[in-house]
C-alpha cells in the first residue's frame, strides 16, 4: 500500500518540448493524502503566441493579465505542498526541466530542496515504440476513469497519481504494445538490452562489456532496382535473401520462449495506429503478399530481392567458407546465460561463428553490443552490416570481427577513455554524449535543456553540433516563385515549424488544394499529406 502522506504529484503544460526556449504556461500541483490541489497559468515571456493549443487547450487570451510566479508564492506553495519534504512524482522528464529553467529564469529560490521521481522509469519499453505508450493509454488500460481528449495540468495530477497508485511499485514491460509486469523470473531477450533503454538497469550486477571492432570485408550491391524500404522491410527481405542463399536450417524454440513470456502477467494490449503488411517467404528468397492491396509493394520489393541476389554471391560464398568454415548454418539458434538470466536468438551460427545482421543506420556496435555479447557465447562474433550510400554504389555490406573485452582495459584503446576523449570535441555546453564508439559510427547526443537524444555522424557532431528540437531547422524559400506564392509558402511552413515544435519539414509544398511532402527531423522519414490534414495531426506518422 503506497503512503500518501510521502508524495505530491506536479504537472506543467508547456509551448514546447525546449525547457529553454518555449514557456511554461500552467503550473498544477496535487497532495494526494489531503486531496488539496492547484493550478494556475503564467503569462507568454519568450514566445509571441501559443501553438500547443491543441494539446493542452490553452489559448492566448487564458494567459492575458496573468503574472508571474514570485517568491512568496513558491514559499507559500513549498509550505502548503510540503514540496520540500516529500517526493515529486513526474511521468517523464519534462516537468522538471521547466521547472529548473524557469525558477533560474525567474531566480527564485525552492528548487534546490525539490526531489523528484520520474515513475515513466519504470516502464520498460522500446526506443522504437509507436508513441502510444502514453500515461493517457496505460490510465485506459487499466480502467482509470478521467482521461480528456484536451488535456489540463489538474486533470493530469489527479490521473498521474491514479497511475502510480494502480502500479503500486510493479514494473511494466511493453513488447509490442502488450503490456506485463516485470519480474525477477523472466529471462530477458538480448536484444532488449540495446532497444529497451532502461532495461539493463534492471539486471543485478550486468557485466561492463567493452568492444573493438575490425572490418574484414565490404561487398557492393549496385543496380536499378535498388532502393530503400522501411527499416523492417530492410531487414525481412535481407535476412530471409541471406538465409535461403546459405541454406541455413531454422531452430525452432518458440515452445521455450512461449513458456518464458507466460511468466509475465499480462495486463491488456495498446491500440496500435500501425497497419501491418502481411507476407510469405518463399524458399527462392524472394516474398509473395497475403492481401491484395499489398501487391505493388511486394513486387517492388521483389525486384530489389532480385537485383540483391545477382549481387551477393561473393559475399555468401565469404560467409560460407572463411567464417562459418564450410560446415551448417542455422538461423534463430537460442543461447541461454542463466547467470544474468538473458537469452539471445542469433541471426546467422554454428559451432564456428556467430553473424549478426543488421540492416538500418550506421555501423554502432557500442549500441548492441550486450546483444551480441550474449548471442557469441564464446564464440568469433562478426556483424553484417547493411550501409546505404550515395551516387553508383547504392548499397555495400560491411563484414566486421567483434571483440569483447568484460572488464575496461586502462590506456588509450578503453572505450571510456576514448569517449571522455571525444566529449572535449564536442563545442556545445548544452550537448552531452550519450553514445560513442569510434570515428566510423553514429554518436548519439542528448541535449541537457529539452532532454531530446539524437543520432549523428562523427562529423557532425565535433562540428557546431545544435539540438534539432531547440534549434529546428529553417528552410530558406527559392527566390524563382512569385511573391504571393512564396508569402502563403512560407506561412504554412512556419505554422508547420511551430506546431511540431521543429520536428518536422516542410520539402515541397504546391497548394492548399495539393498535397505537401514532409520529412521528420527526427526519424527522417519522408511522406505526402494534405495541407489542412498535416496542420490538424502535425506529426510524424512513424515516430509520432
Amino acid at each position: 500500500m503506497i503512503d500518501k502522506s510521502k508524495y505530491v504529484v506536479l504537472d506543467v503544460e508547456t509551448n514546447g518540448l525546449s525547457s529553454l526556449r518555449d514557456d511554461l504556461l500552467s503550473i498544477s500541483l496535487y497532495r494526494p493524502d489531503t486531496e488539496d490541489s492547484y493550478s494556475r497559468f503564467l503569462p507568454l515571456e519568450l514566445q509571441k503566441d501559443v501553438y500547443t493549443t491543441y494539446i493542452n487547450g490553452i489559448k492566448k487570451r487564458d494567459l492575458k493579465g496573468k503574472t508571474p510566479l514570485i517568491q512568496s508564492e513558491v514559499d507559500e506553495l513549498m509550505q502548503r505542498f510540503e514540496l520540500d519534504k516529500r517526493i515529486i512524482l513526474t511521468y517523464g522528464s519534462l516537468d522538471e526541466r521547466f521547472i529548473k529553467n524557469y525558477f533560474i529564469r525567474k531566480r527564485l529560490l525552492g528548487y534546490e530542496k525539490m526531489k523528484f521521481y520520474n515513475f515513466k522509469h519504470d516502464i520498460i519499453s522500446s526506443r522504437f515504440s509507436e508513441g502510444n505508450i502514453a500515461k493517457d493509454n496505460l490510465c485506459i488500460l487499466f480502467g482509470i476513469e478521467g482521461v480528456q481528449e484536451i488535456h489540463t495540468g489538474e486533470n493530469d495530477c489527479l490521473l498521474e497519481w491514479k497511475l502510480f497508485e494502480k502500479l503500486d511499485g510493479r514494473r511494466l514491460l511493453i513488447t509490442h504494445n502488450r503490456v506485463f509486469e516485470f519480474n525477477e523470473d523472466y529471462i530477458i531477450p538480448a536484444s532488449y538490452l540495446s532497444n529497451y533503454p532502461n532495461m539493463k538497469y534492471h539486471i543485478k550486477d550486468f557485466p561492463k562489456i567493452s568492444v573493438e571492432i575490425d572490418v574484414v570485408e565490404e561487398f557492393i550491391v549496385v543496380g536499378k532496382n535498388i532502393k530503400k524500404f522501411p527499416t523492417n522491410f530492410n531487414g525481412m527481405v535481407i535476412e530471409h535473401l541471406i538465409n535461403s542463399m546459405l541454406g541455413v536450417k531454422k531452430i525452432d524454440s518458440k515452445e521455450f520462449l512461449l513458456e518464458n513470456k507466460r511468466k509475465l502477467r499480462c495486463f491488456g494490449e495498446l491500440e496500435s495506429e500501425v497497419e501491418e503488411v502481411l507476407v510469405v517467404e518463399n524458399a527462392d528468397g524472394t516474398v509473395s503478399a497475403v492481401n491484395e492491396k499489398d501487391k505493388k509493394l511486394i513486387a517492388e520489393l521483389n525486384a530489389f530481392i532480385t537485383t540483391l541476389k545477382e549481387n551477393l554471391e561473393p559475399m555468401i560464398a565469404y560467409l560460407q567458407h572463411e567464417i562459418f568454415k564450410d560446415e551448417q548454418v542455422y538461423s534463430q539458434e537460442l543461447v541461454v546465460n542463466r547467470e544474468q538470466n538473458v537469452l539471445a536468438l542469433c541471426d546467422l551460427s554454428n559451432s564456428n561463428a556467430v553473424v549478426e545482421i543488421k540492416t538500418y543506420g550506421f555501423l554502432d556496435v557500442d549500441r548492441y553490443k550486450e546483444q551480441i555479447y550474449f548471442q557469441g557465447n564464446g564464440r568469433d562474433v562478426y556483424v553484417l552490416q547493411a550501409v546505404w550510400g550515395t551516387k553508383k554504389a547504392k548499397l555495400y555490406f560491411r563484414l566486421v570481427k567483434v571483440i569483447f573485452s568484460e572488464s575496461a582495459k586502462k590506456g588509450i584503446n578503453d572505450l571510456e577513455a576514448r569517449t571522455e576523449a571525444f566529449k572535449k570535441k564536442v563545442p556545445n555546453e548544452n550537448l552531452e554524449v550519450i553514445r560513442y564508439f569510434n570515428y566510423e559510427s553514429s554518436v548519439t547526443l542528448g541535449c541537457k535543456i529539452c532532454g531530446h537524444q539524437w543520432e549523428l555522424s562523427y562529423k557532425a557532431a565535433t562540428y557546431k553540433p545544435k539540438c534539432p528540437i531547440c534549434n529546428p531547422v529553417v528552410v530558406k524559400q527559392p527566390k524563382t516563385k512569385s511573391v504571393e506564392s512564396e508569402s502563403r509558402e512560407e506561412k504554412y511552413k512556419r505554422k508547420i515549424n511551430e506546431r511540431s515544435n521543429g520536428k518536422l519539414e516542410i520539402l515541397a509544398y504546391l497548394g492548399s488544394k495539393e498535397k505537401a511532402k514532409v520529412k521528420c527531423n527526427i526519424c527522417q522519414h519522408e511522406w505526402e499529406d494534405r495541407v489542412d490534414h498535416l496542420l490538424e495531426r502535425c506529426r510524424c506518422p512513424r515516430c509520432k
